[in-house]
Parts: structure tokens; sequence; C-alpha cells
């Protein structure tokens, strides 16, 4: 049950970013918000994969420098036209990911994030990409809205477009 939870919610947000990908402009690229601050193609770039990625740290650990200049060189191919592909993708590697994850496992087994902390794999999915997805997602949003575009409302960040209630 909480493995079905834990997707839900990942699903939620690649669901989320689908909805925004067509919102994004070839002229809102480039905006970033101050220096050094990542762009909006950026922001696609690491939201397209940040959740697989994460997935293949915490269940295989085989991300040598190595595999991440091939993820980042992956990642320069992105794209407006093949972003919601690309976020597509990510969830079918997520869930091929948790396709044998038990929820004893998702409760026992401890891993170990970037930045050493350990912890259980559950408590790992929600710090790292059920809260990445979704605070870029809200970047993205707050980068769409900052680049001048009034047209894009709440309901595009938050509420998954089945869901809407018509008024």
């Amino acid at each position: 049950m909480h493995k079905q939870h834990l997707l839900k919610n990942i699903h939620r947000e690649i669901i989320l970013l689908k909805q925004l990908a067509p919102l994004i402009k070839e002229s809102d690229l480039e905006f970033r918000p101050a220096e050094k601050v990542r762009s909006t193609y950026e922001l696609m770039q690491y939201l397209s994969g940040i959740g697989g990625t994460m997935f293949r740290w915490f269940l295989v650990n085989d991300i040598t420098p190595e595999e991440r200049k091939k993820i980042g060189d992956y990642r320069a191919t992105l794209t407006i036209e093949n972003f919601s592909e690309r976020l597509d993708e990510q969830w079918e590697i997520i869930q091929n990911y948790m396709a044998d994850v038990t929820d004893e496992q998702l409760n026992t087994m401890e891993v170990e994030l970037p930045w050493k902390e350990k912890m259980p794999l559950s408590q790992a999915i929600i710090a790292a990409p059920i809260k990445w997805l979704s605070s870029y997602r809200l970047q993205l949003f707050f980068y769409l809205k900052l680049n001048g575009r009034p047209e894009i409302g709440t309901k595009d960040a938050w509420v998954p477009e089945e869901l809407r209630i018509v008024s």
C-alpha cells in the first residue's frame, strides 16, 4: 500500500509537469531570474531526469563520474518538443525500479542521499525525488510567470486537468 502511495505522488508530479510543458515557449528557455540560478532550460533538464536518477542512486548505486557524464550528455539533448516524452520516460524508469521493491524494503532498506545522509528508502524517496520534482515544478511555474505569462494560473501548477471543476 505504501509503495502505491509513493508511486501515485510521483505520477502526479509527472502529470503536473507535463501539463506545464506545452506552456513553455522558446523565448522562456534562456530566462534566468538571477545570476548563478538555473535557466528555464536547465531547470527542464533537471526535471526531466532527477527522479529516475535518484531511484538509480538508491537502488543500483552505480552512478560513477562516467555515468554522471552520460546522464549530463543525454540531458543536453532535451528540447521543448521532447520534454513531455522525457517525463514519460522518467516515469517508466521509476516504475521499473519500483517494480520489485517491497513495502518491507521501503521501511527497512537504508539508503544514502548524495550528501551522505542515511535513511529508510521510503523516507529518502519523499525527501529527494518527490520533494525535488514538486519544488522544481513550482520553480518552473514561477519562471513562466516571471517571464510575463499572466495567462498561466495556479491551477496549471497544482491541479491535474482531469480533476478541474469547470465553473
